[in-house]
């Protein structure tokens, strides 16, 4: 029996006086006090590779590493290293630095997506911009996004579409419609009437569930057909299924794609690629032609998160690092659904994805989706030092220890489960209220 985590006073203190000076008590509304069970540690002091201490000195291992922006581990040296020397030489300056020039050979070198990159902070800065891309490029208005894919970007175009809509115009709506993965017929559908006004069609190569039928290649084919931007959001899936990206991995090409999380090992770096004669609409080569106000950041190119996502780059080809994490996730899954065996729970858990991008689905008696069902879970791992959101993401930092410490806690956090089956419920069990999903309409 492992030995539980218990003690968690500075983190309940840390709470109580976080949302007093900052909104929703995070800076990411998925890392919020709502978006775990009681028991989560509330704040991070620091971490080592895949593991992570709280205020109050517990050590975890990190599943979800920074919403897998942290693709190496924490702390690793290589890219430290390389963002304090760029840090002592400068990180800001009056024109472009010379790692800029540096930083977009070596990427467009590598994810081999695009003619032309424009790097930014945050993803929803190099979405947003490519939807305006299209948009000028196809003289067309409407965003056509992938109904299965939960974010795209924080801005009114996106976020109008889910129950958090609130202080957004209501004409917004218009300006977006949906289709729906695997579902060609969807995509046919929106594009049927020649006067659509679909500028494009943005979703993420793949999720946790596989492409069927060929269907990134269809949507591909449709596209170029009717003149519709491709845009594939690589955000979440870059540098996991290969470095080239999920839709290389597929063999389908994108018009424009867009990147962030994982390529700069946690440090703030995104990037938007694409085909020169559409990123050329965001230059100022052609004179004469309108201009387009495509990204202009002050800290877009910022030299430190170049340099992390330049030695991170580096790091994944030196070590082969991609087929390493695919072959520790695949035993680590094989393993994970041996313990579901064990527990007789097939019916209501279920790893899906990919070995480099693992989910739990959690039912209850009934086999239903359930969020009291799911905290318990999450309540389960992380007192037994499982910093456990539902996912699992495989990174170098996860070696043979952390995965077998993680195969005895799921075991563990099994067997609760399994009494919470038996008798129909989590009384008793789960202690606090369930985990809350993010985009729902009240608080």
């Amino acid at each position: 029996m492992m030995k539980k985590k218990e003690n968690f006073a500075n983190s309940r203190r840390y709470s109580r006086e976080v949302h007093d000076l900052i909104p929703g008590g995070a800076h990411t509304y998925s890392k919020g006090d709502d978006q775990f069970p009681i028991n989560a540690p509330s704040a991070i002091t620091h971490g080592k590779g895949a593991h992570v201490w709280d205020v109050d000195g517990n050590e975890f291992i990190d599943c979800s590493m920074g919403l897998s922006s942290v693709s190496i581990g924490h702390g690793y040296e290589p890219v430290a290293q390389a963002v304090a020397d760029a840090a002592f030489q400068g990180t800001n300056f009056q024109r472009p630095a010379l790692i800029e020039l540096e930083a977009a050979k070596l990427f467009l070198e590598t994810v081999q997506s695009g003619d032309m990159v424009k790097f930014a902070k945050n993803g929803s800065t190099v979405v947003t911009a490519a939807v305006k891309l299209a948009r000028a490029f196809t003289g067309r208005n409407r965003v056509a996004i992938c109904r299965e894919h939960n974010f795209f970007s924080f801005d009114d175009w996106f976020i109008v579409t889910t129950p958090c809509d609130r202080g957004i115009p209501e004409k917004t709506r218009e300006i977006t419609t949906f289709f729906s993965y695997n579902n060609i017929e969807s995509v046919e559908k929106l594009l049927l009437d020649h006067d659509h006004d679909i500028a494009c069609l943005i979703l993420e190569p793949v999720k946790f569930d596989p492409p069927e039928n060929n269907f990134l290649h269809k949507v591909a084919e449709i596209c170029k057909e009717r003149g519709v931007i491709l845009i594939l959001d690589e955000m979440v899936s870059g540098f996991k299924w290969s470095l080239q990206g999920a839709h290389n991995f597929f063999g389908v090409k994108a018009d424009i794609s867009t990147w962030g999380k994982g390529i700069a090992n946690g440090f703030s770096a995104c990037a938007l690629t694409g085909r020169a004669e559409i990123m050329e609409l965001g230059g100022i080569r052609n004179e004469g032609e309108d201009k387009l106000f495509l990204i202009s950041t002050t800290h877009g190119a910022e030299t430190t998160g170049l340099a992390a996502m330049n030695a991170t780059i580096k790091s994944f080809v030196n070590h082969n690092m991609i087929q390493s994490n695919w072959e520790r996730g695949s035993l680590l899954k094989s393993n994970l659904e041996q313990v579901i065996v064990k527990h007789e729970l097939q019916d209501a858990l279920k790893w899906i994805g990919y070995p480099c991008l693992l989910v739990l689905i959690c039912r209850n008696a009934e086999g239903n989706t359930d969020d009291a069902f799911r905290t318990l879970m999450m309540q389960e791992m992380i007192a037994r030092g499982i910093l456990f959101q539902g996912l699992f993401y495989t990174t170098w930092s996860h070696q043979q220890a952390e995965l077998d410490h993680f195969v005895m806690a799921f075991d563990e956090s099994c067997a609760i489960y399994k009494q919470a089956i038996k008798q129909g419920n989590t009384h008793q069990l789960l202690i606090g209220r369930p985990a809350k999903a993010v985009f729902r309409k009240k608080i």
